[in-house]
């Protein structure tokens, strides 16, 4: 690791993009929140030909495209972040197809996550690539923090530090740079053992097929509960123990209290027949028990607890019947 003056690096720069016959460069510059990224950016970036890329951008225009305007549930939010690498990607690599240079903003904190972009553009097109790591110190860092009137203290500092994995020559950039107080560094550590790329690539792919597991189950547990409203389905009154295997449109004209036009599956509510009253039912005790209105299931009686069970189980639990259940084994 050793310094570069500027006027020095920049003649260096071009004598290697000189080599490589003039080939798009893409340039990463990394690092956690007030660490300068920005300031870096429009110091060094900003009068030159380059198209400018920020990763936030794209993360919040993914959060828009969500719809959703209050607190994001975190499935949301993960799915949101990958949108806006994939289009974040997307755009630099049609933009150095085009002999575009182009600065990107990111976080990038893991090695995965960057060796994802590397692999990506090296595939679609010749170029370089080059990153920078801001890399402050804890004075300046907390300067920088309380600017942006962010509450931090110097536990959090040395959390940010901890959180970056620097990058290293294994994950296939041209050139690495560290970005000090002092100035730029080119640091180009010893490479790590291809198993390191291996493990990455086979951990990225990994969570993405969780992901899409995990979406497709989505997907169908959205058609069931939409089927729900039209297919005939057990019904069952938790306080008289009457049973009738109907639509949703014929268990409401019968007066049930069900879901899905009364309440919600999965969740308690009252789940009785036309003839009997809320009051005797599993939901009315809880609300009304004094304590906190959870179900503690060691408090139940046989009945209740049964009840209990094919609630949580909904609406799987509703369409075949229990008895069929118990004979074959099939679990609620």
């Amino acid at each position: 690791m050793f310094l570069l003056p500027q006027g020095w690096y920049n003649d260096i720069r071009n004598a290697v993009r000189r080599g490589n016959q003039l080939m798009p460069r893409v340039t990463f510059v990394i690092g956690a929140t007030a660490s300068g990224k920005t300031y870096f950016i429009n110091q060094n970036f900003s009068n030159k030909d380059v198209e400018i890329l920020d990763a936030f951008d794209y993360q919040n225009r993914a959060y828009e495209e969500s719809g959703f305007k209050g607190r994001m549930p975190i499935k949301v939010q993960i799915r949101c972040l990958m949108k806006a690498n994939e289009n974040l990607l997307s755009d630099i690599i049609d933009k150095l197809k085009h002999g575009r240079d182009v600065v990107v903003e990111q976080t990038f904190y893991k090695a995965k996550r960057r060796i994802v972009y590397v692999d990506a553009i090296r595939e679609a097109v010749k170029a370089e690539i080059e990153i920078y790591v801001m890399c402050p110190g804890k004075e300046r860092w907390m300067e920088n923090t309380r600017l942006r009137k962010m509450v931090e203290d110097d536990e959090s500092y040395e959390r940010h530090v901890a959180e970056i994995e620097f990058p290293n020559p294994i994950e296939g950039f041209d050139s690495i740079f560290e970005v000090t107080d002092n100035g730029i560094k080119l640091r180009m550590d010893p490479p790590y053992d291809e198993q390191f790329l291996e493990d990455a690539r086979k951990e990225i792919l990994e969570e993405k097929e969780r992901v899409k597991k995990e979406d497709e189950e989505s997907r169908e547990r959205k058609e069931l509960l939409e089927s729900m409203k039209t297919r005939p389905f057990w019904h069952y009154c938790e306080v008289c123990g009457k049973k009738e295997f109907i639509t949703d449109e014929e268990a409401f004209v019968g007066g049930w209290d069900y879901p899905p036009r009364i309440g919600f599956f999965g969740m308690l509510g009252p789940r009785t027949c036309g003839s009997c009253q809320m009051k005797d039912t599993l939901y009315w005790k809880i609300q009304t028990s004094g304590k906190l209105p959870i179900v503690i299931e060691k408090y139940l009686n046989e009945k209740e607890l049964k009840t209990w069970r094919r609630i949580k189980g909904e609406p799987e639990s509703l369409l075949v019947d229990e008895n069929e259940q118990e004979s074959t084994g099939q679990k609620r």
